[in-house]
Order: C-alpha cells, then structure tokens, then sequence
C-alpha cells in the first residue's frame, strides 16, 4: 500500500490532477450561477435539481437587466471602486515610498499605527462610522462609500507598497538626483516605471477589495438610484420568492466588469514587469 502510494505521490500527473480539483471546486460556483442563469424560475426550484438548462431562455438575462436598475448599480459601483481604488493607490503609493526610503525617528511607530486599524475587525467599526457620516450629513451619498472603501484598503495598500520599495535600488535614486532629478521628479521618472508591477497588482487586489464590499454600501445607501451592484442583487431577495435565476443572471453583469478589469490590468502588469527588467 505504501508503494503504490509513493508511486501516486511521485506521478508526473498527480500535481495536475490536484491542481484541476481544486480549480474545479473553486469555479464550480461560477459554473452553476451561470447555467442558472439561463433556467426558467420553476426550473431553479426543481428537485432533484437540473445541472443544464432542460428549457434554455436568455429572458432572464433581458429579465434581470430590466427588472432591476443593473445598469445603474453597475455605474455606482465603477464609480466608488475606481475613485477609492485611485487615491488608494496614489496616496499608499507615496506613503509606502516615504515611510521606506525617508525613515525618521518614529517612523516604525507610523507603520505599526498603520497595521494597528487593520486588527480591529471593520464590522465592528460599521456602527461608529454610521454614526459619524450621519452626523456629517453624508449617508445616502457615494461618498459615505468611498470614505469607507479608502479607511478598509488604505492601511493595507501601504504595508504591500512599504515592503515593495524596500527592495527597490536605492542607487538608481541617488544617480538621478545626480543627474538632476528633484526627489519628486525622482519618483515619477525612476521609481514609479520601475515600481510599475507592484503598483497595479496591488490596483487590482484594491479594485477587487472595494468591488466586492457589501454591508458598507448596504448599510450606509438606502436608495436604489446610488447602490452598487453587490447591493443591487439584493433586489431579487422578496418577501415570498427568491428569484434565483435572476439573481444569477444579475451576478454575470457584475462579474463582467471585475473581469475585464482584471484582464486588462495583467496586459499592463506584464508590461510593466518588462519595462523594469530593462531599466535594471
């Protein structure tokens, strides 16, 4: 028995195979929220369950499309995930890079300070932050949001960009200000081309962070017309039935977004990973 699992374990497939179950029970989800899609509302309540639509129909895409606003939610979620995600990245950016190559007397205590928001759970912080933005007069707007979606990732970003820059050359630095580069023209015209593949994977995982976020936007926006679509598929949750065909269907438009943007930041990380291989 334990040669034949030897053999098993030192199989050229087996890291394959283990690979493909695991992907296959990460994406079996996917695949069944896109075959609901396409189902009648009776047919989402058979049992025993169909695993391919018996009556095939993209009335439920049309259905889920206009029945709800999903072309609003989608436009207050690009909104509120691409402002937060840009002054994220912009001010970790500079942050990270301050707090790495500048150090001060304290600066060790900033970054613990940084880590330390993080280490209380944010739905704890959920009521108290209602309370402030009532307070300020900002629920029900956008950027209730963003404040929110800025305070969960901020902390964060900068500890990713802090450890990403302390491996950076700090000669490349020095030879530029050399050649006459101010520290800030410093930064635009060495570190960011070089730093470029950090700086959008850490865009990306900003950019998901906020697009996934629910029980903010949930508790903060009580209008449809400024919802985003995590909140928006909520819609299809009634007091008698759960339209759960449509809610799959309104689950693909949010995805798309996500993915497209995912998609076309790796074309540019790539780029980016070639654009500093050369300037080193």
């Amino acid at each position: 028995m334990r040669r034949v699992l030897v053999k098993i374990v030192d199989h050229r497939a087996t890291p394959f195979v283990v690979l493909g179950v695991i992907t296959l029970f990460m994406v079996s989800p996917f695949i069944w929220m896109g075959l609901s899609a396409f189902k009648t509302h009776m047919e989402t309540f058979r049992f025993p369950p169909t695993y391919f639509p018996e009556d095939f129909t993209l009335d439920t895409m049309y259905e889920a499309w206009y029945k709800a606003p999903i072309p609003t939610y989608l436009k207050n979620s690009l909104i509120m995930c691409l402002i937060s995600t840009f002054i994220i990245v912009v001010a970790g950016t500079f942050t990270g890079y301050a707090l790495s190559q500048y150090q001060y007397k304290g600066s060790n205590i900033v970054l613990g300070l940084f880590l330390f928001t993080r280490t209380i759970p944010p739905l704890a912080l959920l009521l108290p932050y209602y309370l402030v933005l009532r307070y300020l007069g900002l629920l029900n707007t956008r950027l209730a949001v963003i404040f929110y979606l800025i305070y969960l990732s901020y902390p964060l970003v900068v500890w990713l960009l802090k450890g990403f820059f302390d491996q950076f050359p700090r000669a490349l630095i020095d030879s530029a200000i050399v050649d006459g580069c101010s520290r800030t023209s410093a930064i635009f015209r060495i570190v960011i081309p070089v730093a470029a593949t950090g700086v959008y994977a850490i865009a990306v995982v900003a950019f998901m962070w906020a697009w996934n976020e629910f029980f903010a936007p949930f508790l903060f926006i009580h209008f449809d017309e400024l919802k985003p679509i995590t909140v928006g598929l909520y819609y299809f949750v009634g007091d008698e039935y759960t339209y759960y065909n449509r809610m799959c269907a309104a689950g693909i438009y949010a995805v798309i977004p996500s993915l497209l943007f995912f998609l076309l930041a790796q074309k540019y990380i790539v780029r980016g990973l070639t654009s500093g291989a050369l300037k080193y």
